[in-house]
């Protein structure tokens, strides 16, 4: 997994996305989808690529810390999907806003819940911090 790790670089994950990015200006050149379509693909496969690199940062997350830190990480992963991806579906048919809004509201609240309950299991307190003024 460390490998894995080491090789999806920021920049390369920057190079996939271009790659993709002009192999869909072939693709629609070729007649396969349109710009709106390949759009909308091109976005959920960043959000895709950018949860692959955020779960690849659990590799560096110590087994004491996976609780508060590892649990962060994988919090704003899902977060992104479910913000990035599950709109761009509903722009490419798979559902309708309304269940958009269903999925968006209730994986927020299930995150929502699962955080309290990390919070109390790992350190039986939750941190409150001052904001800068």
């Amino acid at each position: 997994m460390r490998t894995i790790a080491q090789w999806f670089t920021p920049e390369r994950r920057q190079l996939i996305q271009a790659f993709l990015a002009a192999a869909a200006v072939l693709a629609v050149q070729f007649g396969y989808g349109t710009d709106g379509q390949w759009e909308q693909l091109l976005i959920i496969g960043g959000a895709a690529l950018g949860a692959i690199a955020g779960l690849l940062s659990l590799v560096n997350v110590r087994v004491a810390d996976w609780a508060t830190q590892g649990w962060a990480i994988v919090r704003g992963v899902i977060y992104m999907l479910a913000t990035v991806a599950s709109p761009a579906l509903v722009a490419l048919g798979f559902y309708s806003d309304a269940v958009n809004e269903q999925i968006v509201t209730g994986i927020g609240q299930g995150i929502t819940v699962l955080s309290a309950a990390i919070a109390i299991f790992a350190n039986g307190q939750q941190q409150k911090y001052a904001l800068a003024a």
